[in-house]
């Protein structure tokens, strides 16, 4: 029992390790993120629906694993209750970065339909009017920015608060016992 809880408690630390430990900030986008309406806004505006693009490629990886952390901290709280242990703040904790998901979820969905229509870029991503790709890269900035802020500091806090009640309450090793010194 207790190598279990140490193994699932290495496994929750191994996870929150390759959670982000900051967020990932877009550059905010300013009213005219290209002065001029020339060809030479062209690279620009591409690559900033790159970005866009690569940021929601990012959030669907976030979308992807984080079921799987909810389980493996479902699993180490519920290991710790039966321990006798109070798990309130982190049932807590739990309970608002599961709850934000879906937030972040709908918003990743919104995203993705405005980079899949991709108005004014054609299927490579070239602009083909500069008014609409422009209009296409803050909208879906916007909606992946409207995900982030959903969830924004939720697994870190959790991720945290796991570490910290695990440090407070982990069960001792054997070979922190003392051993008994041999008399002759």
């Amino acid at each position: 029992m207790f190598k279990r809880l140490v193994i699932s408690g290495l496994i929750v630390l191994m996870t929150m390790a390759m959670l982000p430990t900051s967020s990932v900030l877009a550059a905010p986008l300013r009213e005219d993120p290209n002065p001029g309406n020339g060809k030479e806004a062209y690279p620009r505006i591409e690559k900033a629906f790159q970005r866009v693009n690569e940021w929601y490629a990012r959030q669907g990886e976030f979308l992807a694993r984080s079921g799987d952390f909810i389980t493996r901290a479902e699993k180490f709280i519920g290991k710790a209750q039966e321990r006798g242990l109070d798990t309130t703040s982190l049932r807590y904790l739990l309970e608002s970065f599961s709850g934000s998901i879906p937030a972040v979820q709908d918003a990743h969905d919104r995203a993705g339909a405005i980079i899949s229509a991709h108005n004014g870029f054609d299927e490579n991503g070239k602009v083909v009017d500069i008014n609409l790709a422009r209009q296409t890269v803050k909208d879906a900035a916007a909606a992946l920015q409207e995900g982030r802020q959903a969830h924004l500091g939720k697994g870190k806090a959790l991720g945290e608060a796991i570490k910290a009640f695990w440090q407070a309450n982990k069960p001792p090793r054997p070979s922190d016992q003392a051993l008994p010194v041999p008399t002759e």
